[in-house]
């Protein structure tokens, strides 16, 4: 029986991959400081007054208390505006966005990273003369990126060796 092996390796090119997640984790966290100052703006020059009010924890006593005909009981409770209900989660979401991007990041940048690695391990060992020109044959997983790439290669070293 033929058991595949778990790859436990995910970074074959650490520089080409981290620079891959990278690129998209600092995409998130340009979305997140652009949705921040939109939101600073919006709270400096738009929101003069509080839009929402945050009630405060109330006891049951309090509660009673509350005359919701009476818009004077609950007024005083501490003004929140949208900015201030919103920073904290705009922050989290943010937060897991990017550890979300450098996970997917990862696998999908070993789609990648592993068909270039492979092939530029193939050319140094027909470099190296550990594969005849003639035997050498690009080979990659069925769900590599590049697939095209290494059919091409494929195509042009059957023509020239053919010649």
């Amino acid at each position: 029986m033929n058991k595949k092996k778990f790859r436990w390796r995910y970074f074959i090119d650490k520089p080409f991959q981290t620079r891959f997640i990278l690129r998209f984790s600092i995409l998130i966290l340009l979305g997140f400081v652009l949705s921040f100052a939109v939101m600073a703006v919006a709270k400096a020059f738009r929101y003069k007054e509080p839009l929402y009010f945050k009630a405060k924890l109330l006891t049951e006593e309090e509660w009673k208390k509350v005359d919701y005909n009476n818009p004077s009981t609950y007024l005083d409770m501490k003004p929140l505006n949208v900015f201030e209900i919103y920073a904290v989660p705009l922050i989290s979401i943010s937060i897991l966005y990017i550890i979300l991007i450098a996970i997917f990041g990862l696998f999908i940048s070993h789609k990648l990273a592993g068909p270039v690695y492979r092939i530029k391990k193939t050319l140094k060992d027909a470099a190296d003369g550990k594969i005849d020109i003639k035997d050498l044959k690009f080979k990659l997983r069925r769900k590599d990126e590049l697939q095209d790439l290494v059919e091409a290669l494929n195509y042009f070293i059957d023509r020239a060796t053919k010649k």
